[in-house]
């Protein structure tokens, strides 16, 4: 695990949250990254994807501004780490949140 246990919690209560449809996702195609700005926790989160050239490896940036300190906090993981198949189905959660259609 790459990640600090607090994040991972952090990550699977958003995802939760966001399979509930309680959080909107802003989904960026250019820069593969979803944002999101809560209230509750006071937070902006954004989760972006890109893939190492160099150690061969898709990563995960995880960007977390704390709007009530005014402090950026920023975790990464690899696909090497057994957390990055939770940040993934995040991401993948928030990309679909926006998506809406019927049958």
């Amino acid at each position: 695990m790459m990640l600090p246990q607090k994040i991972a919690e952090l990550v699977r209560e958003l995802r939760e949250r966001t399979e509930s449809g309680s959080i909107n996702w802003k989904y960026d195609d250019d820069n593969g990254s979803v944002e999101a700005s809560l209230t509750q926790p006071n937070i902006d989160v954004a989760i972006a994807y890109r893939f190492d050239t160099i150690e061969e490896v898709g990563t995960f940036r995880i960007d977390i501004f704390d709007k009530n300190k005014s402090q950026a906090l920023i975790f990464n993981t690899t696909q090497n780490y057994s957390d990055f198949e939770l940040v993934r189905a995040l991401y993948d959660s928030a990309q679909a949140s926006g998506f809406n259609f019927s049958f």
